[in-house]
């Protein structure tokens, strides 16, 4: 029996995001700027009978309310798959963070699987599958730098960024994706175009980009939640060259010139804001 399969499902940020428009069905309009970096949940796939998934949270549902879970269910009914598998989720990345680890986990799923059951499905079956399970999952089969228009479907890959390191920050509570879109007004002017981010891009350090930093949630996401604007003062101050919102909240990220530097800032936010990580673009 073959031995167990580990795969690294990679957290994102956004380096950019504007809301607009919204669509007749709700869902909104988006132009942004994914980019994975090194925080990662770790899946192990084991052969089994049947599907089953396990997690180190014991808060995570395990059964189809777990994009994960639902992931696997798509892909072996649309494999026609008789064999099962043993899933197990080893969760870094907390939820309702912005950082897109439940869409992470389910393309990290998609990915393993397909390597377990020794199937290659077609990549256009698995970006439909992706596009079924939720906006973000497309994006994470591949990771990287990448511009996202529509829903967050609609990709662009982008040349991969120089190394980065960024020192991120879960402010010890999360912000439901359901909540911060209900708070939403789009603006029909003043929108933020990405022309001027993307070309800065391909520098090879970050004080070329950093000044475009921007995310539109902060507007809705702010009033509601002090700490997040007090928390980007925090990391400025510190020494990050700029920081920004990830997502619709709540984590935040400061980016910095340097590991070194990075470390120096991280071990004194760190103190205040335990769940805290230094990491780097990937």
């Amino acid at each position: 029996m073959p031995g167990p399969l580990r795969i690294k499902a990679f957290a994102k940020v956004n380096l950019f995001l504007e809301i607009v428009d919204r669509r007749s069905d709700g869902y909104h309009l988006l132009s942004t700027v994914f980019q994975t970096i090194s925080l990662a949940d770790e899946l192990t796939l084991r052969p089994a009978e049947t599907l089953e998934l396990s997690c180190s949270d014991p808060a995570l549902p395990t059964d189809e309310t777990n994009l994960a879970m639902r992931a696997a269910v798509w892909l072996k009914a649309g494999l026609g798959e008789k064999k099962g598998a043993a899933i197990h989720l080893d969760k870094k990345t907390p939820m309702g963070a912005g950082l897109g680890g439940g869409s992470s986990d389910a393309a990290a799923v998609l990915t393993g699987l397909s390597k377990l059951w020794r199937r290659q499905p077609a990549g256009s079956m698995l970006i439909k599958g992706a596009g079924k399970l939720g906006a973000d999952v497309a994006f994470f089969l591949k990771g990287g730098t990448c511009a996202a228009a529509g829903i967050g479907d609609n990709l662009k890959p982008l040349p991969k960024l120089a190394k980065t390191w960024l020192v991120l920050v879960y402010p010890g509570f999360g912000v439901s994706t359901k909540e911060a879109y209900s708070k939403v007004k789009v603006a029909l002017s003043g929108k933020r175009s990405l022309k001027n981010l993307i070309p800065l891009l391909a520098k090879p350090r970050p004080h070329a980009w950093v000044g475009e930093l921007f995310n539109r949630f902060e507007e809705f996401i702010f009033p509601d939640h002090p700490e997040l604007p007090q928390l980007k003062r925090e990391l400025v101050e510190a020494g990050a060259l700029g920081a920004l919102m990830s997502g619709s909240g709540s984590s935040v990220f400061g980016v910095v010139e340097n590991e070194a530097q990075g470390r120096k800032i991280w071990s004194g936010i760190r103190k205040k804001y335990p769940q805290s990580w230094l990491v780097h673009t990937v």
